[in-house]
């Protein structure tokens, strides 16, 4: 009997492995999941079910019981492991309509979320009665695929913290056969390494210092996207932000190579440029790698007269089995009247590693969360320096310098509960900061 079941399994890896290389979806039509494409998945993973015949001995109709249910379940971890990478691919921006096709086993759309909660206490120059408790974010949205075109897919996600109610990505993409993807709507503005990556793909907590500071939000945009095997490219038009107003256009461009490229390792170089028409009070502030105090320790304060504003971003990175490190580079530049202007700098340094063997994910000129294999768990560790300096001439907003740890622990692919403990230390016109902060993060994702 147990011979009969494991060959029956090398049968339905087989099969498996020839579907993931075709494509289940082409067997399937684009629609939502019902009983009878649940059963031709099931068909084409295990064969047809076989009747019951009346001849049959009792150990027979053990041994086909056995492999039925053998094959049933591999059927449902297929598809809960395809809609966990699809729910990945949307995550992280990096979905296309193939990636869809090819996930989503026979369904046109996704529902995915996410919902994060975020506990700090704080030590030092930041009064205790700061210390609390947060939402930090409450996702929901939908992604799918066109009906009658079949490289045009879309995304809506709509943003429910603090009650704001506020879409954060609203766009349709459309697939160009080898030659990339142009999306329209409200998306990310082209920038750096950390601010192209997913909160749910973050070693730590929050971004680095110079991240925050000097990064966009979302606006709307026409961007076009193309990743070859060795180089990467996305620019970005963009307007206002349709949440908030703010900007008035501008454009952006980010490009990385992979000079190393093999397995279990990868060596990633890139840049990136922003360039805004400012038609608003410009502003550089940063929260000190804690979202649930809104002191800024270090802050320029408004300036009406400031024409346009440039963002220089440099990244190196890389990854060697279950490490993974980031180095990158800010400067940032105000135009303002009567030729005047105005420089700031920023940088972080952090790695990354896997207790548990996993090795780093890295897709598309971003490293992403880890591919856990059914029934594993994983331990991270992270360590993290970051600095921000928003002094120049006539601008005093002051430098900060944080240095922390984090500890992640991933019970499933879309469950992880995060630990930072945080050391900061400013120096500005108000004074010198010094202190500590622990927090602690509830993450979950559908």
């Amino acid at each position: 009997m147990i011979q009969t079941i494991l060959i029956k399994h090398d049968r339905v890896l087989s099969h498996l492995c020839l579907l993931l290389a075709l494509g289940i979806p082409e067997l399937l039509p684009a629609q939502n999941i019902t009983t009878e494409s649940n059963d031709l998945v099931r068909t084409e993973l295990c064969g047809p079910k076989t009747a019951t015949v009346d001849e049959a001995s009792p150990s027979d109709e053990i041994e086909a019981s056995e492999s039925e249910k053998a094959c049933e379940q591999l059927q449902q971890e297929l598809v809960e492991q395809s809609r966990a990478d699809a729910s990945m691919q949307v995550a992280e921006d990096n979905q296309s309509a193939y990636t869809l096709k090819t996930l989503l086993l026979g369904r046109n759309h996704l529902f995915f979320g996410r919902a994060e909660g975020d506990y700090a206490l704080y030590r030092g120059d930041i009064p205790s009665s700061e210390s609390g408790g947060d939402l930090r974010r409450l996702r929901v949205g939908v992604a799918g695929l066109a009906t009658f075109l079949d490289q045009v897919s879309y995304k809506l996600e709509l943003d429910l913290t603090d009650g704001t109610n506020n879409f954060s990505d609203l766009y349709v993409q459309w697939d160009l056969p080898k030659r990339g993807a142009l999306r329209i709507g409200n998306q990310r503005v082209s920038q750096s390494l950390s601010a192209m990556t997913s909160s749910l793909s973050h070693l730590f907590m929050e971004e680095p210092l110079p991240v925050s500071a000097f990064s966009l939000s979302r606006r709307l945009a026409v961007s076009y996207d193309h990743d070859w095997r060795r180089f990467g490219l996305h620019g970005i038009f963009f307007t206002r932000d349709p949440n908030n107003d703010a900007g008035k256009y501008g454009w952006a461009l980010r490009m990385f190579t992979k000079p190393i490229r093999g397995p279990r390792q990868i060596g990633h170089v890139g840049f990136s440029m922003v360039s805004e028409k400012m038609d608003r009070e410009a502003r550089y502030r940063v929260r000190p790698e804690s979202h649930v105090t809104n002191i800024r320790l270090v802050d320029t304060g408004l300036f009406e007269d400031v024409q346009y504003q440039h963002v220089l971003g440099l990244e190196m990175a890389g990854g060697l089995g279950s490490n993974s490190v980031k180095l990158e580079l800010f400067r940032a530049r105000w135009e303002r009247d009567q030729g005047r202007h105005n420089t700031f700098n920023g940088a972080y340094l952090e790695a990354g590693h896997f207790l548990t063997g996993q090795d780093f994910n890295y897709k598309k000129g971003k490293f992403v969360r880890p591919q856990l294999e059914p029934g594993t768990r994983a331990w991270e560790i992270g360590l993290r320096a970051s600095w921000v300096d928003l002094n120049d001439r006539d601008v005093r907003g002051g430098e900060q310098l944080n240095v922390g740890a984090a500890l992640n622990y991933y019970p499933r692919p879309n469950l992880r509960f995060m630990l930072n403990l945080l050391r900061f230390r400013t120096d500005s016109v108000a004074g010198d900061d010094r202190g500590w902060i622990l927090q602690t993060r509830v993450q979950f994702s559908r």
